[in-house]
């Protein structure tokens, strides 16, 4: 079983330790994909005009979630949600050049940022390597003031237009979406 560090003690997360590289068997699998391959006269825009910022965690199939299909939104991923420079750059030029107006915020329960802490993290990453990152795990207890928190961020960048922005957190164990209201 594979062991974290979580607020200064090891904690199981229910993976094998056995490893064995993927990547050969996903090929396969986009072989058989390509053959009945059906997108390819798709526009680079997306259709409904709709950004989704999402966490990359493993349980949430966005296109599932939201009923999407491929062409209809551009999805933005990362560890939480967060909304980084990089998150920031990637809506710009999804709105500038591609005619997104809406944005979609999905976090969700059970996140793996609510279980680290990050100054544990990065003293471990600086006895280990030599260094502590630049940047920031951006770690949360609340994934609901944690959302409110991401909308207040895109609301007052100047580079993305939120007019049109909703946040969401979707509960892992039941499938369902709650809105989080913008901060007053």
């Amino acid at each position: 079983m594979t062991q974290i560090l979580v607020s200064g003690s090891l904690t199981s997360i229910g993976v094998s330790d056995e490893f064995s590289p993927n990547t050969d068997e996903l090929v396969v699998h986009n072989g058989r994909f390509a053959e009945n391959f059906e997108d390819g006269d798709l526009a680079v825009a997306p259709m409904m005009r709709l950004a989704v910022v999402a966490c990359m965690d493993s349980r949430m199939d966005i296109f599932k979630i939201l009923g999407l299909e491929n062409g209809e939104a551009h999805i933005v991923r990362n560890a939480g949600g967060v909304i980084t420079d990089d998150v920031i750059r990637s809506l710009c030029l999804s709105q500038r050049f591609l005619g997104t107006r809406e944005i979609i915020l999905l976090h969700h329960t059970d996140c793996g940022l609510q279980m680290v802490s990050e100054d544990e993290f990065k003293a471990e990453l600086e006895a280990e390597l030599g260094i502590k990152p630049r940047w920031s795990l951006e770690p949360f207890a609340d994934p609901y003031s944690d959302t409110r928190q991401s909308m207040q961020r895109l609301l007052l960048t100047p580079f993305v237009d939120a007019q049109h922005l909703r946040g969401f957190v979707y509960d892992v164990t039941d499938g369902h979406l709650h809105e989080v209201p913008q901060a007053e």
